[in-house]
């Protein structure tokens, strides 16, 4: 991971040197929609959780109204996994019921294909993710595995140095370490960004 983040840094700085490139910051919200299935799917209840997100954020012009915005963002994530009947395993011992705290690096980019109004930018946007773990609590090392990737879809608008964003991901692996259980974790978020150059 250290290596992508590395590389990353040096794909910002290297485009920064091009005309029309942008770097800022960018934070938000993440609303985790978790897709859970698998053999206990059904005796498993999930609560709604929000977290946030913080990180750089960069955007070079390709031709037209074509634009590439890679991210690396700083994300943390909660949830609480319950069992919804006591009639299914003994007190636990399949190792999912608990509180899960993760943090990830991840690292989104997307293409962007921007409306030119007059004060204004809107876009839709897409593109794939890679996420990778660098906490996580006690629960979450027994059950979940520490790489995650994806594909987001998304629309925003710009205006003056600003960005505001709300993007959907799909995730496209499934990241549960317990054999009877899928974990797909997916999530909605509305983030704010600000380019300083």
């Amino acid at each position: 991971m250290k290596k992508i983040i590395f590389i990353t840094l040096i794909v910002f700085v290297s485009l920064e040197t091009k005309a029309q490139f942008k770097l800022g910051i960018k934070g938000g919200w993440d609303f985790e929609n978790f897709d859970i299935g698998g053999s206990f799917e059904r005796q498993l209840r999930k609560d709604k959780s929000v977290s946030w997100n913080l990180g750089a954020v960069g955007q070079v012009h390709l031709a037209g109204n074509l634009y590439l915005q890679p991210e690396v963002l700083y994300s943390t994530q909660k949830n609480t996994i319950a069992y919804a009947v006591t009639t299914i395993a003994p007190d636990g011992n399949l190792g999912i019921k608990g509180e899960y705290k993760i943090s990830y690096f991840q690292v989104p980019v997307n293409l962007l294909y921007k409306f030119n109004l007059v004060a204004v930018k809107p876009y839709v946007s897409c593109g794939p993710y890679f996420g990778y773990a660098v906490n996580r609590n006690d629960i979450s090392k027994r059950t979940i595995k520490k790489t995650d990737w994806g594909v987001g879809l998304g629309a925003g608008i710009e205006f003056f140095k600003f960005q505001v964003s709300a993007n959907y991901n799909w995730a496209l692996k499934d990241i549960s370490e317990v054999s009877d259980l899928k974990w797909k974790n997916n999530k909605f978020n509305v983030s704010v960004a600000f380019f300083i150059l």
